[in-house]
């Protein structure tokens, strides 16, 4: 009986994979960058539901690294600006900054990546797209005001 997933393979192995990889290049690359962001936000809730919890699961993230590590291969990096300092020079898309229109500071930051910018082969394929505050404001400072 035949195996469905099973692939005949001969001679060298990596030869294979880099033969699968090729194919893969090929797919709409739009949907690769689609991909690679909700494995990104799946990685951000599931840490915020671990975190909430208190539990821990592994299995989720080694699952989750898998992923990542597939869309590595085939040449999509995954980068997310929260907590760098921010300023004009960056390729990201701000959706707003977090501090009052007449104020002007000197040390801004990226408060939060919305969604993360996506590279493809070092090429940036789709901007980040953040939030900017001032340095040393976060969300709790700023309900205690």
């Amino acid at each position: 009986m035949k195996r469905f997933f099973s692939k005949e393979r001969s001679g060298d192995p990596s030869r294979g994979h880099a033969e699968e990889t090729q194919k893969i290049r090929h797919l709409n690359l739009s949907l690769v960058i689609d991909l690679a962001i909700e494995v990104w936000r799946l990685q951000d809730r599931t840490k915020k539901l671990q975190s909430a919890s208190g539990k821990q699961d592994p299995s989720i993230a080694f699952s989750i690294d898998k992923i990542q590590h597939v869309l590595k291969q085939i040449g999509i990096e995954v980068r997310d600006y929260t907590g760098q300092v921010y300023n004009e020079g960056l390729s990201l898309d701000v959706l707003t900054f977090d501090y009052p229109v007449d104020e002007r500071p000197t040390n801004r930051i990226v408060q939060e990546t919305v969604s993360p910018a996506i590279f493809f082969d070092g090429t940036l394929q789709k901007m980040a797209q953040v939030i900017v505050g001032k340095a040393g404001d976060t969300a709790d400072d700023k309900k205690h005001d």
